[in-house]
């Protein structure tokens, strides 16, 4: 009986900890020599393939995130053929934001309303800093990769937005934990505010999901004519 205890809890903790484990190695993977995507200078590019024009863009520039100021961005100074690809990075990159915003109110909220463990604010507020980090890296080498054009780093965005957009569909089923995905709907007691907070966060993260996967769909196909494109301008 006791071994059972044990294997009960052992199970529970697994669960708990495994979107946290996720966006962990979201953060990893995309974090992987992430210094030389961010503020690397453009001396750097020389010896590489000639870029287009708009390649000249200030990359230390830094003007985004407003406040933070980590990246240089600016729609204006891209081709009008990525403008849109890149609204749809910095869209997935904004809902992550808002949804990690909301998800850590919510805990904050409901912790004490339902009796839940001090593990799920733990969790809220590790979720509210590795997936926006993850999501801003993803975003900015997509972006950056497109528009110089930057082989290494489009290949960062290739491995990390399909792998974003897994972590936001398990965040928008799993029942675990601070994660209020759908499948929690059945453990809500009766809480009406408990329910609007599933359906609201689950609907963000699944929505978010689907914005990724359209996001890694249309970055693989930019490849098949951005040499083309890239001699337009």
């Amino acid at each position: 009986q006791g071994s059972l205890f044990l294997a009960g809890n052992y199970s529970m903790s697994m669960s708990n900890g495994f979107a946290s484990a996720a966006a962990s190695a979201a953060a990893n993977n995309v974090q992987n020599n992430v210094n030389q995507a961010i503020g690397k200078p453009l001396q750097s590019l020389k010896g590489m393939t000639a870029a287009p024009s708009h390649s000249d863009i200030n990359w230390v520039d830094f003007n985004y995130p407003p406040v933070l100021r980590l990246i240089h961005f600016n729609l204006e100074e891209l081709p009008s053929n990525l403008v849109g690809l890149v609204r749809g990075f910095q869209l997935s990159f904004q809902i992550t934001v808002v949804t990690c915003g909301i998800g850590l109110v919510n805990t904050v909220i409901l912790v004490p309303s339902v009796q839940g463990s001090i593990r799920w604010l733990l969790q809220s507020m590790i979720h509210a800093l590795v997936l926006p980090a993850s999501s801003l890296l993803v975003f900015y080498s997509g972006y950056r990769g497109l528009a110089e054009p930057d082989t290494q780093l489009q290949g960062r965005f290739k491995v990390g937005q399909p792998l974003l957009a897994f972590i936001y569909f398990l965040l928008g089923i799993l029942p675990s934990g601070c994660i209020n995905g759908l499948a929690k709907l059945g453990s809500t007691h009766g809480s009406v505010y408990w329910t609007v907070v599933i359906l609201l966060e689950s609907g963000l993260w699944l929505g978010n999901c689907g914005l990724a996967i359209w996001n890694s769909v249309k970055g693989q196909k930019f490849d098949a004519y951005s040499s083309e494109s890239s001699n337009r301008f």
